[in-house]
């Protein structure tokens, strides 16, 4: 983070505002209008609000002290991750991504990871579905 934060305050001192506007939201997949917010916010030298993305973003990860609680873990383990992260939420307060991000970071999901999995089965389903149609079937 000290990196973009680098190369963001260069691109403003050069006087490229769009370009660190641009950078700052690959960089954290923050919104235009957060971002603008950010990048202004840093030209006057003014603080982040505590909620804003980049400021999420730059915070220490939670930890919990014990792990996640009982009813987190419990539903989390029944197969309803929503629930667990709600309930997360509710306990500690934190924001739908920063709780969904405790959770898989405390509890992995199995499989995660092994992306594009359902592609073939959509390609082949399609195939079959264009098979049918040019027979006329």
């Amino acid at each position: 983070m000290d990196d973009l934060a680098k190369k963001i305050a260069d691109l403003l001192l050069a006087g490229h505002k769009i370009e660190a506007i641009k950078l700052l939201r690959e960089a954290t997949g923050m919104g235009l209008a957060e971002a603008r917010d950010a990048i202004e916010a840093a030209e006057r030298g003014t603080p982040l609000p505590p909620n804003s993305a980049l400021a999420r973003q730059t915070a220490p990860a939670p930890v919990l002290p014990g792990g996640l609680p009982a009813d987190v873990r419990a539903t989390a383990a029944a197969g309803n991750r929503i629930g667990a992260i709600k309930l997360l939420r509710e306990h500690t307060g934190l924001g739908l991504k920063e709780a969904k991000d405790l959770l898989d970071r405390e509890l992995p999901v199995a499989g995660a990871g092994k992306r594009g999995c359902l592609l073939p089965l959509l390609f082949g389903g399609l195939l079959g579905i264009g098979a049918l149609a040019v027979r006329g079937g």
